[in-house]
């Protein structure tokens, strides 16, 4: 009997510990907006009291936090959710800085090759500041974009860090950004990765895409250690994208001179034809702008 009686308090104070809860969400205007914003019938409260309390407590974790870079959740950038159809169901979803962050790189799934820096892939023309520039960076920067709006193509040189690769970054975004199929590709790290997957061939679905891209970037060109392999493997990704008339873009630290004489020259000796070969692509491919001033990798990371 003793057992009964306690048993009984017991569930009496489980129910009266529910129904205190009950009210006090019921009454809670966190409690009422969020489910009036899920969609979640007034009824369901006293159906599953303990459930939304506890979704409502977690989504106060993320009240404080101003940035995905603050995130100290297990997957950083999504919390605990609710929907209903009929039955309430636990969910997880993007919070609205993940989702910011979504929606500004959508464009990415537009990219088949990014060798981009997490930083680059965000960059565009409009965040240049034209008022920080000098006179030689912004005419090269309206060249940039008078190329890249009409579909020129465009070989970037000029000594290291001076803004080449974010221009041609922020002309592959503009691109993805329309919907065009993109490719921007390091050069010396498609060599390695050709180097690399020589043996299964993997390589060749890049070399396609960068052959059939809407827009390509071929950064840092004259930076890898030419082969007589990947000198060809140029060859045949120019010709493509001249037969298509597609707009190609090119960075480099060389002028025309000292690229020709890059492609001269490999393990097996100096080749003169194969070198003139290419560069007669690149010249039909692509006018030419050279950048210069600071260094930038000194005063930005984003540079």
């Amino acid at each position: 009997m003793e057992q009964a009686g306690y048993m009984e308090k017991k569930t009496a104070s489980l129910e009266e510990e529910r129904a205190e809860l009950i009210r006090r969400l019921s009454t809670d205007n966190t409690v009422i907006g969020l489910m009036k914003e899920y969609g979640i019938p007034a009824e369901e409260l006293s159906r599953h009291p303990y459930r939304i309390q506890r979704w409502v407590q977690d989504r106060k974790v993320c009240i404080s936090c101003q940035s995905l870079k603050q995130c100290r959740r297990p997957r950083k950038g999504y919390m605990a959710g609710l929907s209903y159809d009929g039955l309430l169901q636990d969910t997880e979803e993007a919070c609205r800085y993940e989702t910011e962050r979504r929606n500004a790189e959508k464009h990415l799934e537009n990219y088949l090759i990014c060798d981009l820096s997490e930083e680059m892939r965000r960059v565009n023309f409009q965040q240049i500041s034209v008022h920080e520039e000098s006179g030689a960076y912004l005419s090269a920067m309206k060249h940039a974009m008078d190329c890249c709006m009409s579909g020129r193509g465009l070989y970037l040189y000029g000594s290291m860090g001076t803004g080449k690769t974010y221009l041609a970054a922020c002309a592959a975004n503009y691109y993805a950004m329309q919907g065009k199929k993109t490719a921007f590709v390091h050069y010396p790290s498609l060599c390695q990765r050709v180097e690399a997957q020589i043996r299964t061939g993997e390589y060749k679905t890049e070399t396609d895409r960068m052959g059939y891209a809407d827009f390509l970037v071929i950064d840092d060109i004259g930076a890898e250690d030419v082969t007589e392999r990947n000198r060809n493997i140029l060859l045949s990704v120019l010709d493509t994208r001249m037969q298509n008339r597609r707009p190609t873009w090119f960075t480099s630290n060389n002028d025309f001179t000292s690229l020709q004489q890059h492609f001269s020259n490999t393990s097996r000796g100096e080749d003169l034809m194969a070198a003139m070969r290419i560069m007669e692509r690149i010249r039909a491919l692509a006018e030419t702008e050279k950048i210069t001033g600071k260094d930038r990798r000194n005063l930005s990371q984003t540079l």
